[in-house]
């Protein structure tokens, strides 16, 4: 008989935050929110699993718009608050955290972008054996998570896609087997009936390996995603309409 003893530790992590507060009287009491998790396995048995994809790749994401907006001379009418949480790998704990105590009231927020493993190109793995159908070439594509409760920010990537030209997939959001949906921290917001979406490049061999590593990062369409991540951060803080959340969609959807 082999027993296995596990172990428990107790520790304290935090969110990182930042504000960019929006230009006009009004409307810079709302917010959109650019967030991404930090954290990653770390290391353990004398393996050091380095996480560039999961989730330094989101992390970067973040900080880049962040330095972005923030150099802007001209600031968007909406105030932008970039978040990093903490404890996403435990159980999405600094989301959850930060939706129970927010910055600013939960219910000006407007629309969530979430990153969460940006910097590869989706290639069959454990995750979707069996499960979901992996296209051959996946170099230019990005899956949006979430938009079938939100058709009014799929609209808004979409527009500010046509001056980038990345090719976009709501597979996920027909998934049943995995809860995709569940999985990243734009979930939190979407339970508050908040318009959030999981910008997401897909699994692959190395998601949770000590082989996730720099190398291997598509920075191509890294800069392509967040070159449409900054043209619809400027939609959603500028336009006179944001995106709504609808609670029961239709099902359905395109690829």
């Amino acid at each position: 008989m082999r027993i296995v003893i596990g172990q428990q530790r107790r520790g304290t992590s935090y969110n990182v935050l930042g504000l960019v507060e929006g230009r006009d009287p009004t409307l810079k009491r709302e917010t959109i929110v650019f967030s991404a998790h930090y954290d990653h396995e770390g290391a353990w048995d004398g393996n050091i699993y380095h996480g560039a994809d999961d989730n330094g790749s989101g992390t970067v994401g973040v900080l880049e718009l962040a330095r972005a907006f923030a150099a802007s001379p001209q600031k968007p009418k909406r105030s932008l608050l970039f978040v990093i949480f903490a404890a996403e790998e435990r159980g999405l704990l600094g989301s959850y955290y930060y939706v129970a105590h927010p910055l600013r009231p939960l219910e000006t927020t407007r629309a969530v972008i979430n990153f969460d493993m940006i910097g590869r190109n989706e290639t069959p793995s454990r995750q979707t054996e069996g499960l979901m159908d992996i296209a051959l070439d996946t170099s230019n594509e990005l899956n949006l998570i979430g938009t079938i409760n939100t058709p009014d920010y799929r609209a808004a990537v979409e527009r500010a896609n046509e001056y980038v030209g990345l090719r976009l997939n709501d597979k996920w959001d027909r998934d049943a087997a995995l809860n995709i949906i569940q999985r990243s921290d734009q979930f939190p917001f979407a339970l508050h009936d908040i318009p959030a979406i999981w910008w997401f490049t897909g699994f692959h061999p190395d998601y949770h390996q000590t082989t996730d590593t720099v190398e291997k990062i598509n920075f191509t369409k890294m800069e392509k995603i967040l070159r449409l991540a900054y043209l619809t951060g400027w939609d959603f803080a500028n336009a006179a309409a944001t995106p709504r959340y609808v609670a029961r969609p239709a099902m359905g959807g395109s690829q």
